[in-house]
C-alpha cells in the first residue's frame, strides 16, 4: 500500500507578525467575534494545496518549489485590511490581507503552479488570492456579533515582512487541529 502525505506549499508568518494578529484577534474576540482562531504557529500563506499525495509526488514537489523559488528574488509584503470569504455579509472564514506586495507572492505562486505543472501536478484553476486565514465560523448565528466586529476592525494594519524561503510543509489532522511538519525549507533567489 502506498503511504500517503497531506502536502502543502506555503510561505511562514513572521514571529513579530504573529505577536500583532494575536492582538488583532484578542480585539475581535472582544468585540463579539465567536470563531475558531487557527493557531499562532499554523498561520501561514499557502502558495499550492497538493492533498494527499505519494512520498515520489512529495519528492516532485520539492523539487517544483526549488524551481520556483531559483527565479524569485527575496521581497517584501505589508499584512493589512480585514476580508471574509464568501462575503464580509456572511462570513465563513476570515483572513487579513496583503496590500502591499501582494503582486509578488501572486508571481511566486504562479512560478510555483507553473513548475509543479511541469511535474504532472494539476495546474491550479483558481486565481491565487494572497490572503492570511485567521478563523473559521463556528455558529452562523454569531454572524451579527462577527460581521460587526469585523466592520470595526476592517481597515487594521498588522506590519511587514521579507519573504525570502517557502516550505514545503506535510499536515497530519487531528480532533486538535492540523499539525504541520517541515519537510524542506527553500530560500528564494538561489539558482
Amino acid at each position: 500500500m502506498t503511504e500517503l502525505h497531506r502536502t502543502f506549499i506555503a510561505v511562514d508568518l513572521d514571529p513579530q507578525l504573529r505577536d500583532a494578529i494575536l492582538a488583532i484577534e484578542r480585539d475581535l474576540e472582544t468585540a463579539g467575534a465567536r470563531v475558531k482562531w487557527i493557531r499562532p504557529t499554523n498561520l501561514h500563506f499557502t502558495l499550492k494545496f497538493l492533498g494527499e499525495i505519494a512520498v515520489a509526488q512529495v519528492a516532485r514537489a520539492r523539487i517544483a518549489a526549488r524551481e520556483a523559488a531559483g527565479l524569485t528574488e527575496p521581497f517584501r509584503i505589508t499584512l493589512g485590511t480585514l476580508g471574509a470569504f464568501p462575503s464580509f455579509r456572511q462570513p465563513q472564514v476570515i483572513w487579513i490581507g496583503v496590500s502591499d506586495g501582494s503582486k509578488n507572492l501572486e508571481s511566486l505562486a504562479d512560478r510555483l503552479d507553473a513548475a509543479l505543472a511541469k511535474l504532472r501536478f494539476p495546474p491550479e484553476r483558481r486565481a491565487f488570492r494572497p490572503h492570511l486565514t485567521l478563523a473559521r465560523m463556528r455558529d452562523v448565528r454569531a454572524w451579527g456579533d462577527l460581521v460587526r466586529a469585523l466592520e470595526r476592525f476592517r481597515d487594521v494594519s498588522v506590519g511587514s515582512q521579507v519573504i525570502d524561503t517557502m516550505t514545503v510543509y506535510k499536515s497530519r489532522l487531528s480532533p486538535q487541529g492540523s499539525t504541520y511538519t517541515a519537510l524542506e525549507e527553500v530560500p528564494l533567489g538561489i539558482h
